[in-house]
């Protein structure tokens, strides 16, 4: 070989390998930048400043598009300013970069259960449970979503596994008795309820739930005994003032269940079914007074009337009450919905 041309491949050669140099010593010095925004962001998110903390990680991603840990970050911020589509999308690239982050599969499935996108948050959490199988909040995440998506055996499968983790978790029987209610198994419902009840006592939701399966079984007793329970914790929640009206009714307490149902609509006024429920109790209060010749049963039908009218308002698509309307409104010629007589 020539010296001039062994002299020239030397040249290539050196070029070369400084170039690489340069380019390495390029890429150092972008990545040791990226750090130092990233540093600057945790500043800034710590003082509350939450705009600024994301300004700088977009820099560092920009600077290096590898960092996963900036991207998580990005996502916690999200999250907690509720932006949870920009949330998801910072935890998807860092779970993308780094597929072995169980934080951030656990974190991108709150986001997708926070935004209604229960089919991701199943597909999530499933992968998270493979990451980390002994975390009972990713089983009941993805039984959760899959119970949202109405797919009960899978949902029931999850729960299961998560109630394996942790016998103890009242939350996870709540879960389970959703799930067996949502499979119309109201007596394996009423114990996973009943479970929870015993593991944690104070639960407006979960003595709601179970109040609502005694009701399935006819048992209004202790619905009632529940359902007084949640109003005397929650004397806002209207459902079930609503449901108390119901069970008056079932246990023939008419005056009880009338005022139940004034309540309901009082906190409700566009209820409808509250609205059907205490017309149903004035309407019986009526025909028994009606049945003594009583001179204020009118007084009732009429209320009955006006609020079986407003609850076929609120939703027509009621048959057998706008039945029950023109049945006890036309004999005294009172207009019926939509200008019938």
């Amino acid at each position: 070989m020539p010296k001039k041309f062994r002299c020239t491949v030397l040249r290539v050669v050196l070029l070369g390998l400084f170039a690489v140099c340069l380019s390495g010593c390029q890429q150092s010095q972008k990545k040791d930048e990226a750090v130092s925004l990233y540093v600057d962001a945790i500043s800034f998110s710590q003082a509350n400043d939450p705009n600024q903390a994301i300004a700088r990680l977009q820099q560092a991603v920009k600077l290096n598009p590898d960092f996963a840990l900036a991207y998580s970050m990005m996502g916690n911020i999200y999250l907690q300013q509720n932006k949870f589509a920009e949330s998801a999308e910072a935890y998807k690239k860092a779970t993308q970069i780094n597929p072995w982050s169980f934080e951030d599969f656990r974190q991108l499935g709150t986001a997708y259960w926070l935004m209604n996108d229960y089919n991701s948050a199943a597909e999530v959490y499933a992968a998270a449970c493979k990451l980390d199988p002994q975390s009972t909040e990713v089983w009941c995440g993805a039984a959760g979503s899959y119970y949202k998506l109405g797919d009960y055996e899978s949902a029931l499968q999850f729960g299961q596994s998560a109630k394996e983790l942790d016998p103890a978790d009242s939350e996870v029987e709540k879960l389970l008795g959703d799930i067996y209610t949502a499979r119309k198994d109201t007596e394996m419902a009423v114990e996973a309820y009943e479970r929870a009840m015993k593991l944690d006592s104070s639960n407006p939701k979960t003595m709601f739930a179970l109040a609502s399966a005694y009701l399935q079984e006819e048992k209004f007793e202790a619905a009632k005994e529940l359902l007084d329970m949640v109003v005397s914790i929650e004397p806002q929640n209207a459902e079930a003032w609503r449901y108390l009206g119901f069970v008056c009714l079932k246990m023939r307490e008419v005056d009880m269940a009338t005022m139940k149902y004034l309540k309901a609509v009082q906190l409700s006024p566009d209820d409808w079914r509250a609205h059907k429920g205490i017309g149903v109790a004035y309407m019986m209060k009526y025909r028994i007074l009606q049945s003594f010749d009583n001179p204020e049963a009118e007084t009732y039908r009429k209320q009955a009337i006006t609020h079986w009218s407003k609850s076929l308002d609120l939703n027509p698509s009621q048959d057998n009450l706008l039945k029950l309307y023109r049945k006890y409104s036309s004999a005294s010629g009172e207009i019926s919905p939509k200008g019938e007589q």
